[in-house]
C-alpha cells in the first residue's frame, strides 16, 4: 500500500467519524432553548474600543458572564438562559455604563451597545432599558408568546401549543389537533422543547398534538415560546413549515408557583338559539345543553 493511498484511506476515516459525531450531537439541540447578546463598544467620539470588559448579570438567578471586546470594540455572548438581564461596560481610563431591565426571549439575538465616557467627565451612566418595538436583529416572521400570554388568555383544555395559533398565517390542520403553517400539513412542522426534538418518531407530528395523543407538557411547565412562520434560522431545520421553540421554567432565587381550578358546568352556558327555539315548539329534549361537565385542578411549586 503506497503513502497516498494510506493517506487517502485516514481521511475518509476522519470524514466518516466527524459525520457520526454530528449525527450524534445535532447542532439546533445546542442552540434552540437558549438567547444570545452581542453589541459594540465604542469611546465618546463613536471610535471602537477594544479590550473593554462586558459584565452580564442574570437577574433571576445571580450567574455572571464576564466577556472582553474584540479588535472592532464588537462583542457576542451566545447560549444564556432566557430571561432578565443588566450588562455593566467598563474599560482602563473610562467611565462605566450599565444596562438595566433588559429582557433575553428564547431564540433572540439582543443587541445592546455602549459608548463609554471619560472618567474624567463622567464615572458612571445608567440607562434603563426596555424591550424595542422593532427587533433589527430579527430576520425571520415570528412570535414570542411569553408568560403574560400563557397565564392570562383563555385555552381549552389548557394545552400551550394552542397558543401557537396566534401567529398570522397559522390554521388548525383539519380536526387531528395538528397546525398548518402557510396551507403546509402539519406533519412538516418541527417542534422543541428546551432544545429536544418533541416530536413522534413515527408520525413525524408534534407529541400529543393528535386528539388520540394525550401526552401533552403541563400549561404551567411552560415560560414562553416561539413560533416561527418562515425565515428561521437553518440552525433549527427540519421544517418545511413553521417550527415552535419552547422553553420551561426553571429555578430562580425566589420561590414561585400558581394553583389553578377551572370548571365547565352545562348549566353555566346559555341554550343554543336555534334548539332553544325547537324546543318551545313541542320537544324539550333539545332544550338539555350539550357542553360535556369539566374540571381541571393542580398546581406547580
Amino acid at each position: 500500500m503506497t503513502y497516498t493511498s494510506a493517506c487517502n484511506r485516514l481521511l475518509v476515516l476522519i470524514a466518516v467519524a466527524a459525520m457520526s459525531v454530528a449525527s450524534a450531537f445535532p447542532v439546533f439541540a445546542q442552540n434552540a432553548a437558549v438567547g444570545n447578546i452581542s453589541g459594540t463598544v465604542t469611546d465618546a467620539s463613536g471610535a471602537a474600543l477594544p479590550g473593554a470588559t462586558v459584565t452580564i448579570i442574570n437577574n433571576d438567578t445571580g450567574a455572571t458572564r464576564t466577556v472582553t471586546t474584540g479588535a472592532s470594540g464588537d462583542f457576542s455572548s451566545p447560549f444564556l438562559q432566557p430571561g432578565h438581564y443588566e450588562l455593566i461596560f467598563t474599560g482602563a481610563g473610562f467611565g462605566k455604563v450599565d444596562h438595566k431591565n433588559l429582557i433575553l426571549t428564547v431564540g433572540q439575538t439582543l443587541s445592546v451597545d455602549a459608548a463609554l465616557p471619560n472618567a474624567a467627565t463622567a464615572t458612571e451612566v445608567t440607562v434603563t432599558d426596555s424591550s424595542p418595538l422593532i427587533d433589527t436583529e430579527k430576520v425571520e416572521i415570528s412570535q414570542t408568546i411569553d408568560q403574560q400570554f400563557v397565564n392570562n388568555l383563555p385555552v381549552n383544555g389548557r394545552r400551550w401549543d394552542n397558543f401557537v395559533l396566534l401567529t398570522n398565517n397559522v390554521v388548525p390542520d383539519g380536526n387531528s389537533g395538528l397546525i398548518s403553517y402557510r396551507g403546509i400539513s402539519g406533519l412538516y412542522n418541527t417542534n422543541l422543547v428546551d432544545g429536544a426534538n418533541n416530536q413522534q418518531a413515527f408520525f413525524s407530528e408534534a407529541r400529543g398534538r393528535a386528539i388520540g395523543s394525550p401526552y401533552v407538557f403541563s400549561q404551567d411547565s411552560i415560560k414562553e415560546f416561539a413560533s416561527s412562520a418562515s425565515g428561521y434560522s437553518a440552525e433549527f431545520g427540519q421544517a418545511a413549515g413553521g417550527q415552535v421553540n419552547a422553553i420551561t421554567k426553571s429555578g430562580a432565587n425566589a420561590i414561585h408557583g400558581d394553583l389553578f381550578y377551572y370548571l365547565r358546568y352545562p348549566s353555566l352556558n346559555a341554550l343554543d338559539p336555534v334548539a332553544k327555539n325547537s324546543g318551545l315548539a313541542g320537544q324539550p329534549f333539545l332544550l338539555q345543553p350539550t357542553v360535556r361537565q369539566q374540571q381541571q385542578f393542580g398546581g406547580s411549586v
